[in-house]
């Protein structure tokens, strides 16, 4: 069933982590060009540090809105998508109980995620050491805690919208707009204050700081009750499915 889980995402895991590898390619090799030309993302300083520079386009830019859109992708599974394929039948005739099927998909998706989640501190402190450069590989890790744990919220979502939704592109697109919406919701005078924009928090919006020497702009300490809330949000999402899933009739 590993395997099985496996082979159902493996092609939607390799493109997401060659599109994040790609962004954060380009981002070190091509900073010249990005600096002088400001394509995509508008610096805010366009003479600013390294790390700014790095902050703005990958941990606050492109690649991290990139990366919580293809989320939705990975966290597609569940029986509602085999079933509109017709292969519902031959998994639910297999030996095993549908607990373990999805329960399979969820286990992949999520250690898929945390891979997903670390190319950014794999790559960019890696490719910047080979452009002369340098990025602190404690930032990078940083924020791929942040990454993983709001993509888990995000990928809890997309696997519940897709256990209960029919069609190919439902839950895609539903969960597309959830996020939106919450971005809105979470910019809500009353809620404004506890910060709960989960874009917010993978970029750490107006909390960076500099160092002493104003050479290296850095996060605040995570803050894990934080990221703790957020893991049982996305187990309550994912047992929902779960439940679903074992009452659904096929």
């Amino acid at each position: 069933m590993w395997l099985k889980a496996w082979s159902e995402s493996r092609a939607r895991f390799l493109a997401i982590a060659l599109t994040l590898s790609a962004l954060c390619a380009f981002a070190v090799l091509f900073e010249p060009y990005f600096r002088q030309h400001q394509v995509p993302i508008a610096l805010r300083q366009r003479e600013g540090s390294y790390t700014e520079y790095i902050y703005n386009l990958i941990y606050s830019g492109t690649a991290k809105g990139v990366y919580a859109l293809l989320v939705i992708f990975l966290g597609l599974g569940g029986l509602q998508r085999e079933r509109a394929n017709r292969t519902a039948g031959f998994t639910l005739a297999l030996p095993v109980s549908r607990l373990r099927v999805v329960g399979n998909q969820i286990a992949v998706g999520t250690i898929e995620l945390a891979a997903l989640a670390l190319v950014p501190a794999i790559l960019i402190p890696s490719l910047s050491a080979f452009s002369a450069r340098s990025y602190p590989l404690s930032v990078a890790l940083h924020f791929s805690v942040r990454w993983f744990f709001c993509g888990l919220v995000i990928f809890a979502a997309s696997f519940l919208l897709s256990v209960v939704t029919p069609g190919e592109y439902t839950a895609p697109v539903v969960c597309y707009l959830a996020l939106v919406l919450h971005t809105f919701v979470a910019a809500w005078h009353p809620l404004a204050g506890y910060r709960l924009n989960l874009m917010w928090i993978m970029g750490e919006f107006q909390t960076m700081h500099w160092n002493a020497a104003h050479s290296l702009l850095q996060p605040p300490p995570l803050s894990w009750p934080r990221m703790s809330v957020m893991a049982f949000f996305a187990l309550l999402l994912l047992s929902a499915a779960i439940r679903v899933t074992d009452k659904q009739d096929f």
